[in-house]
């Protein structure tokens, strides 16, 4: 059987070359490209009727089908000679890729590592379409992994929620109104509202094997499938830190592997789940898996939550995940190197996974044990506490290592805030110590204007009372008896003679030193009035920027120990 996503990727893969042609461009979106996102609408018409004006119609037979993908793929790639609308408002493309939003929350950042139950019971498929009512049900009257659960709940040990198939509910390849529905039933069912956990949507099938092409078409097809999906739940659960169960792939992080970009996909999570499962029995690939994870979280810039998803099991060849690991080649390799995993970016700020999980099936004993259908339920119950009990023996050696992590990543906070709150108290003390010497600066300065003016006052009063006052009231006096002598003179001699003449003369002489000591004393008094007016100013400058200076000390005083 020919399956939707197969189609589109063996067609894809077929047509790699873009050719000129004669028949419409098969540029739906007008984005100078013919790509998968024009790919896609075209599929979306198949064996669909044109009756009238019908773009996906290419070679205009009035049928959208098989041969018009051909045409389309005969002209993937850049549009010869295009031209962009010029009355376009704005450039319109059905899969703009996407980009994060500046003001989700970063607050997970730096935080310690938890520790997650990702183990498949039974009794999660109530609501999935796995198994139906004779898988979940003996799973809820025997109480599987009642031992796990309850340690779990004594160690606050959160369940990861793992949505199996996605949000491809019949897991046909297709994104139905049905499955949305189901969808959201699964959601309403299993995840509160509010949640802002991680959620690991486990989307495999046809599709996944698309994501390891080496072709650049084949892989956005399968993305844009994915982020579809990805977008509806992240509507339904906004809060969340939703992503795919093992992307980024491990061939996705190795450089030596030339798989095409899954980098839009990545921008599109809002947390990725990377597997570090191993099948390596008997041997170190502790340093191989660090580096995985360590990529992983450089895909993503470190911007989006990481967590690891382990799992203790591992298969031979083809005969299915029938062993465990040894726990300590467990821990070391899958649970130590993802906690030891860290990526720095350009401003040296280190990034770790934000948590680890560990994945199991209860449905392994069914697959790996001969005549299961006739066995008990005693007997399968004594199986699957088998299984509960192993479980339970790595979930609490893991909690070793993630306490120990976590005291790590604490620490480390608990640093930084410390050198954050160090760096402020410098800050704060090179402020003081700046202020003080600007105070120190400005004191000194007046002070000089202080003993400037008062120099100046000093040689003022001087010169004004020793010497420009006397002056001004001898020559006033002696103009005075200079014109008493004159008014005398005039009375008892006549104009024209010698005694009136010489009295007139004096008069004239006393009145001009009178004039010229009173122009020298006003000048002396205003220089002095001057002098005091200056050095009046001085010391209310001295006062009052003492007074601020002090008023300047007791706010820092105050904001230090508000601090």
């Amino acid at each position: 059987m020919t399956t939707l996503p197969l189609m589109m990727a063996m067609i894809a893969t077929s047509f790699t070359v873009s050719l000129t042609s004669a028949a419409p461009i098969a540029d739906f979106n007008n984005d100078g490209n013919v790509d998968a996102t024009d790919l896609v609408a075209l599929v979306g018409n198949i064996n669909t009727s044109c009756d009238e004006d019908c773009p996906t119609d290419l070679n205009e037979d009035g049928l959208t089908d098989t041969a018009d993908l051909m045409e389309l793929m005969s002209q993937w790639g850049p549009v010869p000679n295009w031209v962009p609308e010029d009355d376009s408002e704005e450039e319109t493309t059905q899969n703009p890729a996407p980009t994060r939003d500046e003001n989700r929350d970063m607050s997970w950042q730096g935080q310690a590592p938890v520790l997650l139950d990702g183990i498949y019971y039974d009794q999660l498929t109530e609501f999935l379409r796995r198994g139906g009512y004779n898988r979940w049900h003996p799973a809820n009257e025997y109480n599987q992994g009642e031992y796990t659960k309850a340690w779990a709940t004594a160690n606050n040990i959160d369940v990861l929620p793992m949505v199996y198939g996605a949000f491809d509910w019949d897991e046909d390849g297709e994104f139905s109104e049905e499955d949305k529905a189901n969808f959201a039933v699964w959601m309403d069912q299993s995840i509160p509202a509010d949640y802002d956990g991680p959620i690991c949507l486990d989307l495999e099938g046809e599709w996944w094997p698309m994501l390891d092409s080496q072709n650049q078409v084949v892989v956005d097809i399968a993305i844009n499938f994915y982020i579809e999906g990805l977008v509806y739940a992240q509507s339904l659960r906004p809060n969340a830190k939703i992503g795919f169960w093992g992307l980024p792939k491990k061939s996705h992080t190795n450089p030596e592997i030339p798989t095409a970009s899954i980098q839009r996909l990545l921008n599109a999570s809002t947390a990725i789940f990377p597997e570090v499962y191993e099948n390596n029995q008997g041997y170190d690939d502790s340093a191989r898996l660090q580096l995985h994870v360590e990529r992983a979280i450089e895909m993503v810039n470190g911007e989006v939550p990481v967590y690891a998803q382990s799992f203790p099991r591992y298969k031979v060849n083809s005969s299915g995940y029938r062993n465990y690991h040894d726990v300590s080649e467990f821990i070391r390799d899958q649970v130590q190197s993802s906690l030891d995993a860290v990526w720095t970016d350009s401003e040296g700020t280190e990034h770790r996974i934000s948590g680890i999980s560990m994945w199991d099936a209860y449905v392994y004993a069914k697959y790996f044990t001969e005549n299961w259908s006739e066995l008990s339920m005693e007997e399968r119950k004594a199986m699957w506490d088998e299984i509960d009990h192993t479980d339970l023996e790595y979930l609490t050696e893991m909690k070793t290592l993630v306490d120990v992590a976590a005291q790590a990543a604490n620490q480390r906070l608990a640093d930084a805030q410390e050198a954050d709150t160090q760096t402020e108290a410098s800050a704060q003390d090179s402020a003081v110590v700046t202020t003080q010497t600007a105070s120190t600066q400005q004191q000194a300065f007046l002070t000089r204007q202080i003993n400037d003016a008062q120099s100046t006052v000093t040689v003022s009063a001087s010169s004004y009372r020793s010497s420009s006052r006397p002056s001004y009231r001898s020559a006033r006096r002696s103009w005075t008896q200079a014109r008493r002598a004159f008014s005398t003179a005039s009375r008892k001699y006549l104009k024209g003679s010698s005694q009136y003449q010489r009295a007139c003369e004096t008069f004239q002489q006393a009145r001009e030193d009178m004039q010229l000591a009173s122009q020298e004393y006003r000048q002396d008094r205003d220089s002095y009035r001057s002098a005091r007016a200056t050095i009046n100013q001085a010391k209310n400058q001295w006062k009052s920027s003492n007074a601020d200076w002090q008023e300047t000390a007791t706010d820092e005083q105050t904001m230090l120990a508000s601090n």
